[in-house]
């Protein structure tokens, strides 16, 4: 949001803000980005705002928009819901723009699930103190490279080397396993039009460049990853796991993805197979089952595991 200049421009964010969340109006001018000077000005904008109708003063301070009947029904509500929770546990760090998306989704919601999601929200802006300025920054260059449609140049840290990127970004995904987001497009520095993924945490000095960039209409982000387990893609490779009986039930809970065979045999194991764009994010999925399951193939990945339990042993000392 930017900073409001006029009364007019104030008082239409102070409402869109109260729309969607209950505010003081201390809280409000620092939301606006207004100077401290200017907190006399907000609160008299409330009291007008009051007087009118457009705003209800509520106990301890705080003011709100009057809520509106949601038209969503049980499972609209609960999908909404669930997407502002994806959201919460996504942004690790305070994000002014995620707070506001987060209030737009709580709004939405019916009585009793609006006040436990508003009273998360809250919990989620007690996070602002130890923001990270700089990975804000780089979300909202992010965004608008990819919605304005221009290259996004920065230096990218991954764990061998440190380049240089100008990125066309074709879409945004959020990866399932860990909740990082990361951006998939063309590197135009490297040349070719092989999309390649990029994750935000990793980017540095970000810089929004006025070339414009082009989606591709044969691009279909869920094709291209449509094999990975996670975010990364490459040669399929599949892969052949055996669960013990002890957790037969807790395989058969698992989304494994288009394809997959999910064989219960007459001993009681599973045999699972399943194809994916290499095999590194699956890995330490399949640690998680620890010794309920073995891998059958690829040789390579059950030597990764294999290796990963024992070193596992050494360090419990058996």
């Amino acid at each position: 949001m930017s900073v409001p200049e006029t009364k007019a421009q104030r008082v239409r964010a102070v409402l869109e803000l109260l729309e969607h969340a209950e505010c003081g109006a201390r809280d409000l001018t620092a939301r606006l980005g207004l100077p401290e000077k200017k907190l006399r000005s907000v609160q008299r904008d409330l009291e007008e705002l009051c007087l009118s109708g457009d705003v209800e003063r509520l106990s301890g301070g705080h003011y709100r928009r009057p809520p509106r009947a949601t038209t969503l029904n049980p499972v609209e509500a609960l999908a909404v819901y669930s997407a502002a929770r994806m959201l919460y546990h996504h942004a690790a760090e305070y994000n002014g723009h995620y707070l506001t998306a987060l209030e737009k989704l709580t709004a939405q919601l019916p009585g009793a699930a609006r006040r436990v999601a508003a009273q998360a929200n809250a919990a989620y802006q007690q996070k602002k103190g130890g923001s990270d300025l700089a990975a804000s920054r780089t979300f909202e260059l992010v965004a608008r490279a990819w919605l304005e449609g221009r290259v996004l140049r920065f230096k990218y840290h991954s764990l061998q080397k440190v380049s240089t990127v100008e990125l066309a970004i074709y879409f945004i995904e959020l990866n399932p396993q860990n909740r990082q987001a990361y951006a998939i497009g063309v590197n135009r520095l490297k040349g070719g039009e092989r999309p390649f993924v990029f994750r935000l945490a990793r980017m540095r000095e970000a810089q929004l460049l006025s070339d414009a960039t082009v989606i591709p209409e044969d691009f279909h982000p869920m094709d291209y990853l449509s094999g990975a387990w996670g975010i990364m893609t490459g040669d399929p490779v599949r892969v052949e796991l055996f669960f013990s009986p002890a957790v037969k039930d807790r395989v058969q809970e698992v989304h494994l993805g288009p394809g997959a065979e999910c064989q219960v045999l007459a001993s009681g194991h599973t045999r699972v197979c399943l194809t994916v764009s290499g095999w590194l994010e699956l890995a330490p999925w399949i640690l998680g089952w620890g010794g309920e399951v073995e891998v059958l193939g690829p040789p390579e990945l059950r030597e990764a595991v294999a290796h990963a339990h024992s070193k596992g042993t050494r360090v419990y000392g058996r």
